[in-house]
């Protein structure tokens, strides 16, 4: 028993110290076009990442200037806007030559160089791909509707500029019909491009249907969406998908008329990718997704525009969202209509409307979540056609603000919008809940199938370990929700561990059964609430006197002493799974 004990230490002790004592170094990132022809807009990507190659979300909000050495070229706008350290704009370089682009986010600048490809040969295509390969490259111009056919490859080559025919207003704007298989093969210093042949005049959709795996990598897809409509809103489409897998690789879709995608029965993967300035993000149906590192942006229009909208998916398939941004829009980050979904290590900002809202079905599992400035946090609503709505919040940090909509400041929201029958439960852990209405539900306060733990919430709630007090933010209205700490939390404006004059009573409140993950040392031995709670990004442990500075063996909370304390928590984790 004795060695099985100290070993349980040494493990313990082992994971609470290995935590980092700053951070990396940061650099800018542009993604765009080698080359360019004046008055097409070429779509500029700016990031601001880490040594490890991630965007830097902490990054909250910043503005990326650009400039051109060649006194010809003019800019239709001269910045890029940076939502958590990534950001876009469509930009439109008139004039002639060659030129050096640059972009300098808070004195981080990097360049490119573009050529003009005025007088270059342009190839026409339409109708129907004639035998089972055709490659791409220099500049397409695609005059009408085109059809890839079923066992055809089309394979668009590194820097190749796709111009299609528009329209002005309606639906019958020039499409892409894919029956057999797709390769956009861009790379990072070489994107491809699908726009407008006319920017005025927004082109329709590229249809995938019924068709082999197709990859769409480093390509930029801009001005469609004149196509017919399909699904919540009724707008037209950009992409449509059906029965059929589709990868998408620092991807940036944008600045679009209408809806990013709609997608049933299809396999979809979206990583490091861009969605933005459309009437809203992807719906989904019957679909299984993976979303990771990907950001959606300014969803702004007059129809439900959300980030994202993830309707039921068939059995087997998994719709997974992590550490991603959706950020700004005129209505919901996450809409869901009963599927069931994991967010995960994501960060849901600026929505008119709600953050997340649930609507029938799940279960939907928050966590590892920054969910805040949305008029309600997170709403589960009743549909009961498509079940009832579970949902389950971990670790999240949900503060509201008032929009101006109904239901404007409120945190956790549970009501019946379709019917007056059915359940509505909630259960949550470990997290911030900060609103004029913290909990709102039309069945009473308090509502018995909100289930809240180990919690603080600012108002009186019954649960375990829950706690209404100031959750004590390293500073909120720049987008910092680290918890302060004496003993140190980490700082995004100075890159590293820093030492506040209070320490947030959210440290070590959480669920003392869960585990505390990767968690800094001292880290008390027990998780902290909000987002940051089980990840290096925790604030660290404070028990009055200067910190620990040497790990000692079965020092299990970090205060520098072995005693009872570091028994009892091993005896609270003795034999659980992580």
């Amino acid at each position: 028993m004795k060695v099985r004990v100290m070993i349980s230490l040494v493990l313990l002790v082992f994971i609470a110290g290995n935590a980092p004592g700053e951070f990396g170094p940061l650099h800018a990132e542009l993604i765009v076009r080698d080359s360019y022809l004046s008055g097409i807009g070429v779509l500029v990507r700016v990031e601001v990442v880490n040594d490890k190659g991630k965007n830097e979300r902490r990054l909250w909000d910043a503005v990326a200037a650009l400039s051109v050495d060649n006194p010809s070229i003019n800019l239709s706008t001269d910045k890029v806007v940076l939502y958590n350290g990534l950001g876009s704009a469509l930009v439109k370089f008139t004039g002639s030559g060659d030129f050096t682009l640059s972009a300098n986010v808070n004195g981080m600048e990097v360049s490119r160089q573009l050529t003009d490809l005025q007088g270059q040969t342009i190839t026409e295509v339409s109708g129907e791909l004639a035998g089972d390969a055709t490659t791409w490259s220099g500049i397409i111009h695609v005059t009408d509707d085109l059809l890839v056919p079923t066992g055809h490859t089309l394979t668009v080559q590194p820097g190749t500029l796709v111009l299609i025919d528009g329209v002005s207003s309606g639906t019958g704007g020039t499409d892409i019909d894919i029956r057999g298989t797709i390769q956009s093969l861009g790379t990072a210093a070489q994107p491809v491009t699908f726009t407008a042949y006319d920017p005025d005049l927004e082109w329709g959709r590229i249809n995938l249907e019924d068709g082999g795996p197709s990859l769409f990598q480093y390509t930029n897809i801009t001005v469609a969406g004149r196509s017919p409509g399909a699904g919540h809103t009724g707008a037209g489409l950009v992409l449509n998908s059906e029965d059929t897998q589709i990868i998408f690789h620092y991807c940036s879709i944008t600045d679009n008329y209408g809806k990013i995608m709609y997608s049933r029965q299809s396999d979809l993967t979206f990583t490091h990718s861009h969605l933005a300035r459309s009437v809203m993000g992807p719906e989904i149906e019957s679909t299984a997704l993976l979303f990771e590192d990907s950001f959606i942006t300014e969803m702004f229009g007059n129809n439900d525009n959300d980030a994202i909208y993830l309707r039921k998916q068939k059995t087997g398939q998994k719709i997974e969202l992590r550490r991603g941004v959706a950020a700004h829009g005129d209505d919901d980050g996450v809409d869901t209509l009963g599927s069931t979904v994991l967010v995960e290590d994501f960060i849901i900002r600026d929505w008119y409307d709600k953050g997340v809202s649930v609507n029938a079905g799940g279960p939907v599992m928050l966590k590892n979540l920054l969910i805040v400035n949305n008029g309600t946090g997170v709403a589960a609503k009743d549909r009961s056609v498509n079940g009832n709505p579970h949902v389950y919040i971990d670790n999240a940090t949900i503060v509201s603000t008032d929009t101006g909509r109904p239901f404007s400041d409120v945190g956790i929201h549970s009501y019946f919008k379709y019917s007056t029958t059915g359940v509505i439960e909630y259960f949550i852990t470990n997290s911030i809940i900060l609103a004029v209405d913290p909990v709102y539900s039309d069945f009473g306060d308090p509502d018995p199938l909100i289930r809240i733990d180990y919690s603080n919430v600012a108002e009186s709630w019954a649960g375990s370990g829950n706690i209404n007090t100031d959750p004590c933010f390293a500073d909120p209205n720049n987008g910092d929700y680290h918890l302060k700490s004496q003993a140190g939390r980490p700082d995004p404006n100075t890159r590293t561990w820093v030492q506040d004059d209070v320490t947030s009573p959210c440290i070590d409140a959480g669920n003392p059964l869960d585990p505390i993950g990767p968690e800094p040392f001292p880290n008390g031995g027990i998780i902290n609430m909000g987002a940051y709670g089980g990840t290096t990004e925790a604030g660290k442990s404070y028990f009055g006197k200067p910190v620990c500075e040497t790990i000692v063996a079965g020092d299990i909370n970090g205060d520098c002493e072995v005693n009872f304390k570091d028994l009892a928590f091993v005896g609270l984790h003795w034999l659980r799974n992580p």
